[in-house]
């Protein structure tokens, strides 16, 4: 998380490290939690600026010994470089949440020079200022328990000092600043009404980039007019009127959705500000919301400036039109107190919980919790996706019949095309006072939450309410199915990268499955969790690719990452500069070791292509020298346990038997096509459906058909005589003893 500091503050933070930096004769500097430089180094002798200027090619030098750390709650004293050179990492952690470091050193305890200087020559013999180093860590004073307590002493003031003045100086992220300001608003909801002044205020400090916001009402005669505005030339824009219908502001107020104006400078609608001798307006967010007695009410944003480029404004404005629209409407609810409170809190969980769901049943079993624990107690709940043909529902409080009698008629009432956009009161349905809530992503049906109740008063008390519940859980399923198009198009690009490898490559491809699989039985054996077993798994399907190749395309971030750690393992030269990386790219590097020691030598052992890499199968075993014990012995075990489950005696393995010459004539016998060639590879190597699945990129609907065509063509019944008939047509020809 990004924090800006002011540029004010940044030269008292330098001056203040400077001036300690000379009272304790340490070099000092301070970096933020991703190890990036905050200040510049403060370097008192040769030493520390020999020491320092080594590091300047090294992109964040000081982020390893951050991942080795983790997190800190207290000093820590490190002598990486060489044994009995010492400096020491303090945490400043500021009320907002950000982390700072700051370091200082280097120092060594009384009796410890020649120790020191044996370790320093024997680690920095090849540094390039290794005589200035040496001389000058000679002429380096020893210090004893005292003057070291007391220079900890005074840095301990300084990162007292930098804590505060960050805590108080430094401005929060935007989209913290945001969320902060939503939960303010759900919070006061539970109390009061919403000042709209003061909301409009907030908004147009630092909390967007729009320059103007402004909240206009419907009054009885059916006009609407500014009642509240804040921002840039906000005098001029009060008490401005517009019919329904006239203008922008006019045709927003017309539908419910959001309406969002580019380039307004062009279109001479924007006479109503200039008119009024506001500055011309380059764009325009329109937000409709419902208050009180069935009025309307509108809330604008108006920018100065070319274009909007930030998306996350239009969910922050709509969330606070929609509560200031809540709070016009509430007045008379929220006068209940208590109840209402708690149906607030209940609401505020809502926003927060909801749009965490990762698909469409874990939504609706949170939505149907959700609303079953609310005060106004329920007589049922039920929550309809219009997802597929036959769709799908939660229900609580409905008998089996009448819950499929209700379902159908939802399903006769609403359809993607005929829908409506609004909640209704439905008195018909199976003795209940159903208040029916569409689900929308944008203008799209996706489904309807259903809240029974005894009476319709009670549904009328309670539509407002349930309405923004619905809103939440329409904002859940965008997410969502923005979720699952990026997980079909990323499938989309795993299966056409290596189908180019499949054509270009063969035995690389061979290496990334067999890699794969050996991956995913890996990261299962040693009991990492699920997510980091498929991620491990996807990472060596990757391997072959080049790294500048897979970030063009966007797809598989953390996967990419893991193979970037992989890279830097591979590469350090000294063992200061070793990477810090984690457990499972250390594990990756051992699969890919062992894997690219069974490549096939009579294969090419290079493409030419700017895609492909094949290094990461090339690599030397003095890589697993340099990888933690604990993965290496983990390692060793696994490999050991796999061996106890294979056949003793087998010359030949059952790709090797595929690719037989003595298989080829049956093959064409058979008319096995390609791609079920593929899938017959996988049932001799053991695969189960899901893997198969899993290696190809396609469905297990998908592999169940091929494999009954392959049953068909074959003539036999299972898995089982398949790998039978395909053994005895390779031993009867070549006699192989397996």
């Amino acid at each position: 998380m990004k924090v800006v500091i002011p540029d004010s503050l940044m030269g008292e933070i330098q001056e203040l490290q400077d001036t300690f930096g000379t009272v304790t004769s340490q070099a000092i500097v301070l970096t933020d939690q991703a190890g990036n430089l905050v200040t510049r180094p403060t370097l008192s002798g040769i030493f520390y600026q020999k020491m320092f200027s080594s590091l300047q090619g090294t992109e964040r030098p000081f982020e390893p010994a951050l991942l080795r750390l983790g997190p800190l709650s207290y000093p820590a004293v490190l002598e990486q470089w060489v044994p009995g050179l010492k400096y020491v990492v303090s945490p400043l952690v500021p009320e907002y949440g950000q982390t700072y470091y700051l370091w200082s050193g280097l120092y060594m305890e009384e009796g410890t020079r020649e120790l020191m200087l044996q370790a320093f020559e024997a680690k920095m013999r090849n540094h390039p200022y290794y005589d200035e180093l040496r001389a000058e860590l000679t002429a380096m004073p020893e210090l004893s328990r005292e003057q070291i307590s007391e220079i900890r002493g005074k840095l301990s003031t300084l990162g007292n000092i930098l804590s505060k003045l960050l805590a108080g100086s430094a401005l929060k992220p935007l989209t913290q600043r945001r969320n902060t300001m939503i939960l303010q608003l759900l919070s006061n909801l539970g109390e009061d009404f919403l000042q709209i002044e003061k909301v409009l205020q907030q908004m147009a400090g630092t909390l967007s980039d729009s320059d103007l916001y402004a909240f206009a009402k419907e009054d009885e005669a059916g006009k609407f007019k500014v009642k509240y505005s804040a921002g840039k030339e906000a005098n001029l824009l009060m008490n401005a009127e517009f019919q329904l219908g006239d203008g922008f502001l006019g045709q927003a107020v017309l539908g419910r959705e959001p309406r969002h104006w580019q380039a307004v400078a062009k279109d001479p609608r924007s006479l109503f500000f200039t008119q009024r001798g506001i500055t011309q307006p380059e764009y325009l967010s329109c937000y409709p919301v419902q208050i009180d007695s069935g009025k309307k009410a509108l809330l604008l944003a108006v920018g100065f400036t070319e274009t909007r480029q930030e998306k996350d404004y239009i969910q922050h404005e709509q969330t606070v039109a929609s509560l200031l629209g809540l709070s016009a409407r509430a007045e008379k609810l929220l006068q209940s107190g208590a109840l209402i409170h708690e149906a607030t809190q209940r609401l505020k969980e809502a926003a927060q919980l909801l749009p965490q769901a990762a698909s469409l049943q874990e939504l609706g079993i949170q939505l149907l919790e959700m609303v079953m624990g609310m005060p106004f107690y329920p007589s049922s709940v039920l929550v309809f996706f219009e997802e597929t043909s036959e769709g799908s529902h939660y229900a609580k409080g409905w008998g089996t019949e009448a819950v499929a009698h209700y379902v159908q008629d939802i399903r006769n009432r609403y359809s993607p095309q005929a829908f409506l956009s609004s909640a209704i009161i439905n008195e018909g349905a199976e003795g209940q006072v159903l208040l029916e809530c569409p689900l929308l992503a944008g203008k799209t049906f996706k489904g309807i939450l259903s809240i029974g109740f005894r009476r319709r008063n009670e549904a009328e008390e309670w539509l407002v309410l349930s309405s923004c519940l619905a809103g939440v859980a329409s904002a859940a399923i965008r997410l969502i199915e923005m979720d699952s198009r990026h997980t079909r198009q990323a499938g989309i690009f795993m299966e056409h990268t290596h189908h180019y490898l499949r054509s270009s490559n063969p035995e690389l491809e061979r290496l990334s499955l067999a890699a794969s699989s050996m991956a995913y039985e890996l990261a299962r054996y040693t009991g990492l969790p699920e997510k980091e077993t498929e991620r491990m798994r996807t990472a060596a399907l990757l391997a072959p690719f080049k790294l500048e190749f897979l970030l063009g395309y966007g797809f598989y971030q953390e996967e990419i990452s893991l193979l970037r750690q992989v890279d830097q393992l591979t590469s350090f030269y000294f063992e200061m500069d070793k990477p810090a990386v984690s457990v499972s790219a250390q594990l990756l590097v051992l699969v890919l070791l062992h894997t690219g020691k069974s490549a096939d030598k009579s294969q090419p052992a290079d493409t030419e292509s700017e895609w492909i890499d094949c290094s990461r199968y090339r690599l030397d075993d003095y890589i697993a020298e340099a990888l933690d014990s604990e993965p290496r012995g983990s390692f060793q075990s696994f490999l050991r346990s796999r061996a106890d489950t294979l056949p003793v005696r087998r010359t030949v393995s059952a790709v090797r038997l595929l690719n037989s010459s003595a298989l080829k004539t049956p093959k064409e016998e058979w008319g096995i096509s390609p791609r079920e060639e593929e899938v017959l590879e996988l049932i001799i190597l053991g695969k189960t459906n899901k893997e198969i699945a899993s290696s190809l990129f396609i469905s297990e609907h998908t592999v169940k058909n091929h494999l009954s065509r392959i049953f068909n063509k074959m003539n036999v019944t299972d898995r089982s005589q398949i790998i039978a008939l395909v053994y005895k047509r390779i031993l009867d020809s070549e006699r192989i003893e397996i």
